[in-house]
């Protein structure tokens, strides 16, 4: 199994524009999309079940990465918490074996557009 490294930062500004993001899906209170951190440019398959809401969901987010046959799943869940409007973003790095070698890094942007009425 391969150990997978979060940040997460609500500093929207400081990250550079990224080349081309991915789409990962919509749902009734955000969208998401990935775009990569590092130089590697494998593709990476991301599908997540449901897709992310912020207002207390929670479900699965599948990993695919064909040069390391990368295959896992990563449960998720934000009951109990309330997330303000606005972009978040999250740092994922996947690290293999003893020596840490890292495999690829994503940038994993929310846009949250909360209705709480």
């Amino acid at each position: 199994m391969f150990p997978f490294v979060l940040f997460s930062a609500l500093f929207s500004s400081i990250f550079t524009e990224p080349e081309e993001k991915r789409w990962v899906c919509n749902s009734s209170d955000a969208t998401v999309w990935y775009d990569y951190c590092d130089n590697l440019k494998f593709p990476v398959s991301i599908r997540s079940e449901p897709c992310i809401t912020l207002k207390g969901s929670r479900g699965m987010l599948y990993v695919y990465f064909i040069p390391k046959t990368v295959n896992t799943t990563i449960q998720f869940s934000f009951r109990g918490i309330r997330f303000s409007k606005g972009q978040y973003n999250c740092i994922t790095e996947a690290i293999e074996g003893n020596t840490e070698e890292k495999l690829f890094c994503l940038n994993f942007t929310v846009i949250h557009y909360p209705d709480f009425n």
